[in-house]
């Protein structure tokens, strides 16, 4: 049997939770497909953490931290377009892994989460457009697996939007907003419309009967509870603006512990060995549970949890209040009733899809009264949101179970090319 290669970059196991839920949602897909034809190469920005956390023995590791793929592997990879013809050079640019990886493999999906947007600014697009340069320098298809892009009105980003998307084999479009941008800069032949991967992520057994087994011995899981998805990146962009994330979190935990509610605090992003901000909740939890009063009140695990394991968590809510895009992902998808503090229209064009585009807020109007005012409008809109959420919940996760469809059948046309050869 042939077996079927396939290089997935821009997500990791470590870090940003929302990344391992697509990861594991494409994987087990793939291998539901595959099964042991399947060889998957992730490459990884986090390689030292993400060692530990890998479950698939047909997964390999490639390291790639952001400046060694900028400066070592993008020119190696330039040089290897160039000169690919060129045997002996050809021999040694080979011996690079990422260009080795890539070169060896017969497709490419790139899981950002979003990209190419304005919002990200010059460093962090400069770099996405590399990451997808190299695999098609390299010669190979690429596919962006569902994610936000755009908007398009910096110049700079645009024109490396212009450049590199009409050159991916397909992009999936998270919702009607991304491919809005998508169409202001021309680029809609390669483009499809497919909910967030994470909506299709499997159920873990394991990790249900863990969290079964914590809630059964903390009495704290008997009252009725409010679910906080804390977020670094909404604290840095709050800080920015002069509003201390922090401090009005723990405003509204008072408020909710007032009104007869637990809370239970979320890190949806974390990295247990490092002290950076970078994809990274647990610092920003520590510094609001500091200033918790009731403490027996709220609960914060400072530890890093898998994809399936946070989601568990978000099932024994009663309401979640999210920062984290992700944990909004896993909320919709047990059906809980969400209040969104987002910086993109990644958000809104998800909750469209549910018809819950609403009960969301930009974290530049973020006050106490702000999410005491959303909290209680999703409170007593509660009957209409669960009927919204039981309506769209079985088409929304057959269009995050389209990326897969689509993108097997291009596996399949790839091999069967391969083997007329």
């Amino acid at each position: 049997m042939k077996s079927v290669k396939i290089v997935i970059t821009s997500a990791s196991y470590s870090g940003n939770k929302g990344a391992a839920a697509m990861l594991q949602s494409s994987i087990q897909q793939l291998y539901d497909i595959y099964g042991k034809q399947l060889q998957v190469n992730l490459i990884s920005s986090y390689p030292d953490e993400d060692k530990n956390q890998i479950p698939w023995s047909f997964m390999k590791l490639i390291p790639a931290k952001p400046k060694h793929l900028a400066l070592v592997d993008f020119p190696a990879a330039i040089l290897f377009h160039i000169f690919k013809k060129n045997k002996y050079l050809r021999k040694i640019l080979l011996r690079n892994q990422v260009v080795n990886s890539y070169h060896n493999c017969d497709m490419v999906i790139d899981e950002s989460g979003i990209s190419f947007a304005d919002e990200q600014g010059a460093m962090m697009n400069t770099y996405a457009f590399i990451r997808m340069a190299i695999p098609i320098l390299i010669g190979k298809p690429v596919i962006k697996y569902s994610q936000a892009l755009g908007s398009f009105n910096n110049f700079y980003n645009r024109l490396l939007a212009k450049i590199i998307l009409p050159k991916l084999d397909l992009i999936c479009a998270r919702g009607q907003i991304t491919y809005r941008h998508m169409s202001s800069i021309g680029v809609t032949k390669n483009v499809k419309i497919c909910a967030d991967g994470a909506f299709s992520m499997g159920d873990s057994v394991y990790w249900k009967q863990y969290v079964e087994k914590k809630c059964s011995e903390d009495k704290f899981f008997d009252s009725t509870i409010v679910g906080i998805s804390i977020s670094s990146v909404v604290e840095k962009k709050c800080e920015s603006i002069g509003i201390d994330y922090c401090a009005v979190i723990n405003e509204f935990i008072t408020y909710l512990n007032k009104s007869g509610y637990s809370v239970l605090l979320i890190a949806n992003a974390a990295r247990i060995n490092s002290s950076k901000t970078s994809n990274n909740d647990l610092w920003t939890g520590d510094r609001i549970f500091s200033l918790v009063k009731n403490k027996n009140a709220v609960r914060w695990y400072h530890k890093e949890m898998a994809a399936e394991e946070i989601r568990e968590y978000i099932g024994k809510c009663e309401y979640l209040v999210a920062s984290r895009f992700h944990a909004m992902i896993g909320a919709l998808e047990r059906k809980v009733p969400v209040f969104l503090i987002g910086w993109s229209h990644k958000y809104q064009e998800v909750l469209d899809m549910f018809e819950l585009g609403q009960y969301a807020a930009d974290y530049s109007e973020l006050t106490v009264d702000e999410l005491i005012e959303g909290f209680e409008k999703m409170k007593a809109d509660n009957g209409n949101i669960i009927e919204l959420l039981n309506k769209h919940h079985e088409e929304v996760v057959k269009s995050s179970k389209m990326n897969i469809c689509l993108i097997s059948k291009r596996i399949d046309k790839i091999i069967q090319e391969k083997e007329i050869i």
